[in-house]
């Protein structure tokens, strides 16, 4: 989700890049005053359990095996704001962020911390999504609605070098941004509402990249839609709902167009822009679940955010 500001990432930001790393997601909802934020309830997975290779069903100690939290505004490691001039200081409280009636919840609060006004969290995962084979990945998420509200749901490559990410700590990272690649799957700005936008960057078109398209979604922040991405060795193609709207296929593929065969990790996030509605008090981003199929649309990896 690079904005214009060039900058180095790794997995989870509104840009790019990682923070520190932290441990586990509360079980114990926070619940918002206003009313506008009602929860409801998310749908399981109830298909045939032998063709699931890996589930989450975020409990404790579930969540801290295959996730983890960034923590700060990115000038840790110099990155302010995320090359985004972005405005949160990402948390893993239990107040920005937590699993309640089967969805994952991600709320920013308006709120002195670090310096900055609004606290919020990131999450990456620790286990890589593998698409050496066509695959295809499916989130049923809600956004939520408001000038200067910045989610995301994107990913990055394992190789991505960046200082203070999961991977790179581990020993990872050859790859500078925007040659590690970078696949936008949903992008929302609350300034431009009810239009969800998907994008690509690589090293040929990057920041504020052509390589882009998006989908009039009218319920995008009342109701739950299904965002996709099917990945094979030729395109990305991006739908909603099952209806397609920007396929990514570079007629000539080699570095600087095609960084795509490698393997690549989840990201999702909620930024705050530079400008935000003076109003703002809090909103929640839910996410239903995230899955992964194999190229003959076998369920290979599942997260179901309960």
């Amino acid at each position: 989700m690079k904005s214009i500001f060039n900058s180095l990432l790794i997995f989870i930001i509104s840009s790019c890049g990682s923070g520190g790393s932290s441990s586990i997601i509360s079980s114990t909802p926070y619940q918002p005053p206003t009313s506008s934020n009602q929860f409801v309830n998310c749908s399981n997975y109830d298909g045939d359990t032998d063709k699931i290779i890996w589930i989450d069903d975020f409990v404790e100690s579930t969540f801290e095996n295959n996730w983890t939290a960034i923590i700060g505004n990115g000038a840790e490691y110099g990155i302010p704001g995320w090359g985004n001039n972005e405005k949160q200081y990402y948390t893993d409280s239990s107040n920005n962020i937590f699993s309640f009636n089967g969805c994952l919840r991600i709320t920013p609060l308006v709120e002195n911390i670090g310096g900055f006004n609004y606290s919020s969290s990131k999450v990456e995962t620790k286990n890589k999504v593998d698409f050496s084979l066509p695959g295809k990945i499916t989130i049923k998420f809600r956004s939520p609605a408001g000038v200067g509200l910045w989610p995301a749901i994107w990913m990055l490559s394992k190789n991505i070098n960046e200082r203070g990410a999961y991977f790179f700590n581990l020993g990872h990272g050859n790859k500078s941004w925007p040659d590690c690649g970078e696949i936008d799957i949903l992008e929302y700005w609350g300034r431009i509402p009810g239009v969800a936008q998907s994008a690509v960057h690589t090293r040929s078109s990057h920041g504020n990249t052509v390589n882009l398209g998006s989908q009039s979604v009218p319920t995008i922040s009342t109701d739950f839609h299904v965002y996709s991405l099917e990945w094979t060795p030729e395109s990305l193609t991006f739908s909603v709902d099952e209806k397609e709207y920007y396929t990514y296929a570079p007629k000539v593929k080699n570095d600087t167009t095609w960084p795509f065969d490698t393997e690549q990790y989840l990201l999702l996030n909620f930024a705050i822009e530079s400008v935000i509605d003076p109003s703002f008090e809090e909103d929640i981003l839910e996410v239903d679940y995230v899955r992964i199929y194999d190229k003959i649309g076998t369920l290979t990896w599942s997260d179901e955010f309960n």
